[in-house]
C-alpha cells in the first residue's frame, strides 16, 4: 500500500493547481443567524476528526496531516476563500453565509460531493436544533454519532478480484473540446467562472426519466448532447465525461472519501434527430459497460501504483511534478461537458428548511447536480457571460415538456488553496 494517508495524496496536484477546490451553497427558507451558525459549526465539525487536520510537510517532503485544535472558520458574506491559510486556522474546511445562503467550501482531496453532505447535514441539524427547532435526526450524523470504522474505510487494492471486464469502450480523440471559450475568458478582464442555479420539479423528471428508458444521468447527458448540436452546428462529434462513485464497487460503501472515475459516451452528430428515449437508451449501454465493479478494481490498483510513484520521488517539488505528469484525474479522455450527480441523499428533517443545494467546482460546460425530495437542483457551469449553452440547453428543456426554474449567471467564487 502506499506510505502515506490515503487523503494526502491528491495535495500533491493541488499545490501546482487550484482545480480541487468545491464550495457547496445551501440555500435555506429563512434568514441566518450568524452567532448560532458559528456555534454550531464548530460543535458540527468537532465530530469529524478525519477533517479536521491540517498540512505540514515531514522530512521526506511528503504531505502529512496533524490534528488541529482550533474551530472552523465561519466567515459573513459569499467570498472566496482562502482554505489552508489563517484566515481557516490552517484548515483545509470553512463556511461563510450570506442572507439565508450558507457556503460550505473545502479541499477535494478528503472528499467529494457525497462525503461532504454528511457534515454539511450534522451542521445544519446542530444549526436548527440551536435555534430551538426540533428536527428529527434519522439518516443525519448529529454531532455525537459515533465514528464507525466503515465510515473510514479505504480499499485495499492488493485484495481486489483482477476479474476481467465483459467489453470495454473504445473511445476516438475527435470530439469537440470548448477550449476557445476558455481562452476567451482568459483574455477577458472581466470574465466569470459563472454558473446558473437551475431548479426542477423532481417527480416529474423521474416520470419522464421512467418513461423514456433513462435515468437522471443519462436523460441529462442526452439534453446535453441536444444542447450541443443548437450551440455548435458546425461541429460533428461530442463526449459526455460522467462521474462514477465506485466506493461500493473496492469495498466501501460507506467511507466518507473520495473515489471517484470518469465514464465516457461518444455522440454522433448523425444522432441529433433521434428522440431522447433513443439517446437515452445508448448512453445507458455504453454506461453499464463501463459501470462494471472490475474495471473499478482495476482502476483502484491504477491510483494505488500512481501513488506508491510519488511516495518513491526524493521530495516534494519532485513528488508535485510527478503527481501533475501523471496525473489519472486531469489525463482522462478530453470531453465536450461533465456530468455530476451525488446521488440520493437523505435529508430527513432537515427537508422543511431547504430551499436549494448547488455543488460549485472548477470547470466550464460542467453540470453538477443534487436533489431533495422536491427537487433536482442544477448547477450549470460555464465561462461565457453571453447565455451561449444555457439558452440552447433551456430549449431542449422546453421541448420535451420538462418544467424548470433557473436564476441568474452568478460567480462561483471558489476557494483558493495554501499548502507549505
Amino acid at each position: 500500500m502506499p506510505k502515506y494517508d490515503f487523503d494526502s495524496y491528491t495535495l500533491y496536484e493541488i499545490r501546482k493547481r487550484n482545480v480541487y477546490s468545491v464550495k457547496i451553497r445551501v440555500v435555506l427558507k429563512e434568514q441566518l443567524n450568524g452567532a448560532v451558525l458559528s456555534g454550531a459549526a464548530a460543535k458540527a465539525f468537532r465530530r469529524f476528526h478525519y477533517y479536521n487536520r491540517t498540512v505540514s510537510v515531514n522530512d521526506e517532503g511528503a504531505y502529512i496531516f496533524e490534528p488541529c485544535d482550533k474551530p472552523i472558520a465561519v466567515i459573513e458574506g459569499d467570498k472566496s476563500v482562502c482554505l489552508g491559510t489563517d484566515e481557516t486556522n490552517g484548515l483545509l474546511f470553512a463556511i461563510s453565509y450570506e442572507q439565508n445562503n450558507i457556503f460550505f467550501s473545502f479541499a477535494h482531496n478528503f472528499c467529494g460531493g457525497c462525503g461532504s453532505m454528511r457534515w454539511i447535514k450534522t451542521t445544519l441539524w446542530q444549526y436548527f436544533t440551536d435555534l430551538g427547532r426540533d428536527v428529527d435526526k434519522t439518516g443525519i450524523m448529529t454531532s455525537d454519532t459515533p465514528i464507525t470504522e466503515e465510515e473510514q474505510s479505504e480499499p485495499n487494492a492488493a485484495s481486489l478480484p483482477k476479474d476481467e471486464a465483459l467489453g470495454k469502450m473504445n473511445f476516438t480523440m475527435d470530439s469537440f473540446i470548448p477550449q476557445m471559450d476558455y481562452m476567451e475568458r482568459m483574455k477577458d478582464p472581466e470574465g466569470m467562472d459563472g454558473y446558473y442555479p437551475i431548479r426542477i420539479p423532481k417527480e416529474p423528471l423521474m416520470k419522464y426519466a421512467h418513461d423514456n428508458d433513462g435515468s437522471p444521468n443519462s436523460i441529462l447527458a442526452a439534453a446535453l448532447f441536444k444542447m450541443c448540436v443548437k450551440a455548435l452546428p458546425e461541429e460533428k462529434k461530442f463526449t459526455v465525461g460522467i462521474a462514477n462513485n465506485y466506493r461500493a464497487d473496492v469495498g466501501c460503501p460507506d467511507t466518507y472519501r473520495d473515489m471517484v472515475r470518469q465514464m465516457y459516451v461518444q455522440y454522433d452528430v448523425g444522432m441529433s434527430d433521434w428522440p431522447i428515449e433513443k439517446i437515452s437508451t445508448v448512453t445507458r449501454s455504453r454506461m453499464y459497460i463501463q459501470m462494471q465493479p472490475e474495471i473499478s478494481c482495476e482502476y483502484c490498483r491504477k491510483v494505488d501504483d500512481y501513488r506508491k510513484q510519488i511516495d518513491a520521488q526524493p521530495d516534494l517539488e519532485s513528488k508535485v511534478d510527478y503527481a501533475v505528469d501523471n496525473s489519472l484525474t486531469t489525463h482522462g479522455l478530453p470531453s465536450s461537458y461533465h456530468i455530476s450527480y451525488v446521488g440520493k441523499v437523505e435529508w430527513g428533517g432537515l427537508e422543511p428548511f431547504i430551499d436549494g443545494i448547488y455543488s460549485l467546482t472548477a470547470g466550464h460546460l460542467l453540470v453538477e447536480v443534487n436533489a431533495n425530495a422536491e427537487y433536482f437542483f442544477i448547477n450549470f457551469q460555464t465561462v461565457r457571460k453571453d447565455g451561449k449553452y444555457l439558452k440552447e440547453f433551456l430549449q431542449v428543456l422546453e421541448e420535451e415538456g420538462i418544467a424548470y426554474t433557473v436564476g441568474e449567471l452568478e460567480d462561483r467564487k471558489l476557494p483558493s488553496i495554501t499548502l507549505p
